[in-house]
């Protein structure tokens, strides 16, 4: 037997994702905190100068408690500053009553419509044509942005061998390598979506399919594969969302006609690096399947009307300005919306270490207990400009807490080389991004406390298998929703303390 049919096949590893920071010249606090305790204690040097030794003790107890608020922080990287901010701002919502929505007649919207809710209620669809077709782009005034979402259908890893799961990984990692190159480029997103399957699916295709002139027995079989075989199934969806800013280069902003004609031209590639991937076929949403998947997501019992609407080959005309829920309420820790209760996860940390391909199967998987689970990976590219600065950035910072003390933390040094395998990397022309998971699960009806409880362990049980942690989005859990759907939302442009600012504290 030859060294090429005996050859076992190793597993390949991936890892070295590095946090970022901005470490400060006092321990616990970034750049922007440490200069502001500083601040502070210069601000009451002159107070003691003019024997005004109240007013500065004052200031200087006020400079004492900011720092503490903001380098205690729990096991999720979360400050007492941060976590007092939000509960300042959940109670302004509650007491606003911006926290509810209704629409319909009796609702907020215009003429009886059912707007989207939040941050989503004043965005737009728009239909652009390309080579392929019509295709649908999500606009959002507040952002200045253009989403354009692809429809894919993944093949899977059953019957794939090893070589060639590793073939897609390495096409993935040159895909997301080349999107720094991506002309406005902001963010990329990808949703896997899970839930039980429909038997009016599998029977709608069988009907189709037959002609009336089969076997009897051939009949049977069919008709008993379509009762029985749906039971207990699920089915998964994904789709990849590119989120592209109107901003010209110059700083000049683009006409809505200039940023469809634009994206047309570059969805054949976007296709094309796509499908490469191992996302299967991949096809460009039109406008009605937004206003649908955003309709089943919000009103997920929607879902059978619509299976039965294409079983019986009725059309459904649906408008983006109607295609919201009837009504929804945010609570502190979950979101009801018409027939469903979701519950939004973050992630806080990234798996320490090495892991293989397929580390994400089970978090991806569909649960039976849940109406619907969607997990969102929200990719932002550094652009190719600013990489080399980036992880020299990093690479000076690891250095300095492994030469700060005369005994260097084993976490220090894991992460100076993970710093400097970084670079090298990039040196050879390898991407950078920043990324975040999301992951939300909806419930149906009410949700009883143990129901959701059980829901809960079983998805933080799934974080660990992906060795992920995972903390539910208190206080804000209406907007997690809407940003996990591939809708290009961002949530750092709505930040109390803007992104570039709250990183450095």
């Amino acid at each position: 037997m030859s060294d090429d049919n005996t050859r076992i096949h190793k597993p390949r590893t991936y890892g070295n994702w590095i946090e970022p920071r901005t470490p400060g010249i006092i321990p616990g606090l970034g750049l922007l905190g440490s200069g502001l305790v500083f601040a502070g204690i210069l601000l009451a040097l002159p107070f003691m100068l003019f024997n005004l030794f109240i007013w500065a003790i004052a200031i200087f107890m006020l400079t004492c408690a900011f720092a503490y608020v903001i380098s205690r922080k729990d096991v999720h990287g979360k400050s007492l500053a941060t976590k007092l901010v939000v509960r300042v701002g959940w109670w302004v919502s509650t007491v606003r009553r911006e926290n509810m929505y209704r629409g319909g007649i009796l609702g907020f919207g215009p003429d009886g419509s059912m707007l989207l809710p939040g941050l989503l209620a004043k965005t737009q669809v728009l239909q652009a044509q390309s080579a392929q077709g019509a295709f649908g782009v999500v606009y959002c005034p507040r952002q200045h942005t253009y989403t354009l979402v692809l429809r894919t259908s993944p093949n899977g890893e059953d019957l794939v061998d090893p070589e060639q799961v590793d073939l897609w990984v390495a096409e993935w990692a040159q895909s997301k390598a080349e999107m720094a190159d991506e002309q406005g480029l902001l963010q990329y997103s990808v949703t896997v979506e899970t839930s039980p399957a429909n038997p009016l699916q599998l029977r709608q295709e069988v009907t189709n399919q037959a002609d009336g002139n089969e076997p009897d027995f051939a009949a049977s079989v069919m008709s008993t594969i379509v009762d029985s075989y749906p039971q207990g199934s699920s089915q998964a969806a994904a789709y990849v969302a590119f989120t592209y800013s109107d901003r010209r280069v110059s700083g000049r902003r683009r006409s809505q006609q200039d940023m469809l004609t634009e994206l047309a031209s570059r969805l054949p590639y976007l296709v094309e690096k796509m499908q490469g991937t191992g996302a299967g076929a991949c096809s460009p949403m039109d406008v009605p399947d937004l206003c649908r998947y955003v309709r089943i997501a919000y009103d997920p019992q929607q879902a059978q009307q619509f299976d039965i609407a294409d079983m019986q080959r009725v059309p459904v005309s649906l408008q983006w300005k109607n295609c919201g829920p009837m009504a929804t309420q945010a609570s502190w820790d979950c979101y009801r919306h018409d027939s469903g209760l979701s519950e939004t996860w973050e992630m806080t940390m990234t798996p320490k270490g090495v892991v293989q391909a397929t580390i994400l199967k089970r978090l991806l998987a569909a649960q039976q207990d849940v109406l619907r689970k969607r997990v969102t990976w929200i990719f932002r590219p550094v652009p190719a400009d600013r990489k080399p600065d980036v992880v020299d950035k990093d690479v000076n910072q690891a250095d300095y807490a492994v030469n700060s003390s005369k005994k260097a933390k084993p976490r220090d040094m894991r992460r100076a080389r993970a710093a400097n395998q970084t670079a090298e990397e990039e040196a050879n022309g390898a991407g950078l991004e920043n990324f975040a998971c999301l992951v939300t699960v909806t419930m149906a009806g009410r949700g009883s406390a143990d129901e959701r409880a059980d829901v809960a362990s079983s998805v933080e049980n799934l974080g660990s298998t992906a060795r992920l942690r995972l903390r539910p989005v208190y206080g804000s859990q209406d907007s997690a929703f809407a940003a996990a759907l591939p809708l290009g939302l961002s949530l750092r442009q709505y930040q109390a303390v803007p992104a570039k600012y709250s990183d450095m504290l």
